[in-house]
Formats: structure tokens, sequence, C-alpha cells
């Protein structure tokens, strides 16, 4: 089972780009905790509406 993180642990990851990371503190919600993967999805599944 993947570890979950809070999003200002993933907002701040250096796992991330940049770019990835403003996604991410667009698209997350504080208090909710996420994999890796659903992170990834989440800057793929925005990166598909640009």
């Amino acid at each position: 089972m993947e570890n979950k993180f809070s999003k200002a642990a993933l907002v701040n990851s250096m796992g991330f780009k940049p770019i990835e990371r403003d996604i991410l503190s667009l698209k997350l919600v504080d208090g909710q905790t996420y994999t890796k993967t659903e992170a990834k999805k989440i800057i793929k599944e925005f990166k598909g509406g640009i």
C-alpha cells in the first residue's frame, strides 16, 4: 500500500516539477491525503485540459 501525503507535503515535494507543484496547490484539498500516484493522476488530468 502506498503512503499518503498531505497537500502541503506534496506541494513542497522535490519529486515534482515547480509547475506540477503549482497544479497540486490549486487542485488538492486541505485536510485530505493523497498517494503520489493520485497526485500524478491529478496533474495528468489537469494538463490534459490545457
